[in-house]
């Protein structure tokens, strides 16, 4: 899907030249019809993905409630519960590849209602989420309480940075009790006998500090 909008993004990029020189040749021939059209193919042609983008005055009016909505039902699909991401306390990106290849990781605060829920959360929590239709493809390590067990241990380290300019690490929320974390991930395969985590999506939720931890990892 990525690369489909990256070519028609191109293409459409490529086109403005060459709608622009047809306009210019519409105009000195004195060709009103057509200049009118090719007009109007080229406003389309800049708004459409000035929008799309968000690059145009005004689109982010339109997309924040879209982007909201979005958010909470991406939420739901994660704890089974539905909520939003509350203010950013902390956000870390490298660079993406091409194919999406890179390092992310958020850290929000959560409402009191949001972090009232998780202080006892419903048992589908433990036995079904997450269950993200992003990455049904993946395989998935249902919400477990914390202390953090060293069985998920080569997942976290794949999963780890360093939290510079906050007090605490992923592992003090990992040994802290009363916290969760969970994860989606894909392994690739060099033969029939080596596997390696390829991808990862690692979640921690904490009810007491009120944060909910996104971590994205791709090679």
């Amino acid at each position: 899907m990525i690369l489909i909008i990256l070519l028609a993004t191109l293409i459409i990029i490529i086109s403005y030249p060459i709608i622009g020189y047809k306009i210019y040749k519409s105009f000195r021939k004195n060709h009103k019809q057509k200049l009118y059209k090719l007009t109007t193919v080229l406003v389309i042609l800049i708004l459409v993905p000035g929008f799309f983008w968000k690059i145009l005055p005004g689109s982010e009016f339109f997309w924040r409630p879209i982007e909201k909505v979005q958010e909470r039902n991406y939420n739901k699909e994660l704890t089974g519960f539905k909520f939003s991401d509350g203010e950013k306390i902390y956000e870390y990106e490298t660079e993406r590849a091409f194919n999406g290849d890179g390092y992310s990781i958020w850290i929000y605060k959560i409402d009191d209602s949001t972090a009232n829920y998780f202080t006892n959360p419903n048992s589908e929590f433990f036995a079904e989420y997450p269950k993200t239709e992003l990455r049904n493809h993946w395989k998935s390590e249902h919400w477990k309480k914390t202390p953090f067990n060293k069985n998920d241990q080569k997942f976290l380290d794949f999963a780890h940075t360093e939290l510079s300019q906050l007090n605490f690490e992923l592992e003090d929320l990992l040994n802290e009790e009363g916290n969760y974390y969970a994860y989606e991930y894909y392994m690739h395969d060099i033969s029939d006998e080596n596997y390696f985590i390829g991808n990862i999506d690692f979640y921690i939720i904490c009810p007491r500090r009120k944060i909910m931890v996104k971590v994205n990892h791709n090679t």
